[in-house]
């Protein structure tokens, strides 16, 4: 394999001329005069904070989801049609015997700006600041749910190292009576979204919805959606778990294949494996690895 020529490099901070201008030079017979001390103002630098592009979102959400050991992960996955196509998808599986079983599935959605979180509606901000009314009323009895009943805790042993609570469970009638409030809030301040679309699909689980850290609050993400902040080092926090959603087995499969879809792309394409719409089969240089970049550990 022949190597490329190597081209020659430009300087650009190349100067013309290292000489010292004319106007610059100081004659040895005149006097030079004393200097007067200044004082530089002091100058604040702002600190560039650096901004999270779709690509280092729908990493990040990757690997969160890989970091939790599925059988099967991919990004731009379809939900339930092409339309609603979601940054990544994941499902895990049991034995049932001979064969294995889909249990479980999770879908991560991804937006990096506030306003795509909601839909366009004229009482968007009545809405907010009733939901951040019940924030705390609604972290005060869930607090009390965790003491009270603490077998509304997910005790699979599968997903035992993410424990999820099924608050929507429980008999704290002041609980259920709030529960109902802020869902209607949520539905409203959500109705007709794509998130909202996404969940009536009825093909996973759990939801996510993963944004740059701060962008979003746990009490304004849609109904069932838990939230993930994205830190600019790749790391996610977990700042609200998601409802569990109610999924059939034929709705995971059916996630489950279209993630085998997915993946299968990333495979040719790592490969360099191309193959066209009529099955034309051609190979190219597969793609060159990018540098490595190590990320802290998911607490």
């Amino acid at each position: 394999m022949s190597k490329n020529r190597e081209q020659p490099e430009l300087d650009l901070f190349f100067s013309i001329s290292d000489e010292t201008p004319p106007e610059a030079e100081v004659s040895a017979a005149e006097p030079l005069s004393e200097p007067v001390p200044t004082v530089e103002p002091s100058v604040t630098v702002p600190v560039v904070v650096p901004r999270l592009g779709p690509q280092e979102m729908r990493q990040a959400a990757l690997g969160f989801l890989a970091a939790r050991r599925p059988a099967g992960v991919a990004g731009y996955v379809p939900a339930r049609f092409r339309k609603y196509q979601v940054a990544a998808a994941a499902f895990w599986t049991r034995d049932a015997g001979k064969v294995k079983q889909v249990v479980k599935t999770a879908i991560v959605e991804i937006y990096d700006h506030r306003d795509r979180c909601f839909v366009e509606c004229a009482d968007r901000r009545a809405l907010l600041e009733a939901i951040h009314e019940l924030r705390g009323e609604r972290e005060r009895l869930e607090a009390r749910i965790r003491e009270r009943e603490p077998h509304l805790a997910d005790s699979d042993d599968l997903f035992s190292e993410f424990r999820t609570w099924h608050y929507e469970r429980s008999t704290d009638g002041e609980y259920r009576k709030l529960r109902r409030r802020l869902e209607k809030l949520q539905r409203a301040l959500h109705h007709g979204s794509r998130l909202e679309r996404i969940r009536r699909a009825g093909v996973a689980d759990e939801l996510y919805l993963a944004v740059p850290a701060g962008t979003l609050e746990a009490d304004e993400t849609a109904l069932g959606w838990g939230l993930l902040y994205v830190f600019p080092d790749g790391t996610i926090s977990v700042i609200r778990e998601p409802d569990p959603q109610p999924c059939e087995p034929a709705a995971r499969n059916h996630l489950a294949l279209n993630i085998a879809a997915a993946a299968a792309h990333s495979v040719l394409f790592a490969a360099g494996v191309g193959v066209s719409s009529g099955g034309e089969l051609r190979f190219y240089r597969p793609p060159r690895r990018r540098q490595k970049r190590t990320l802290q550990p998911l607490p």
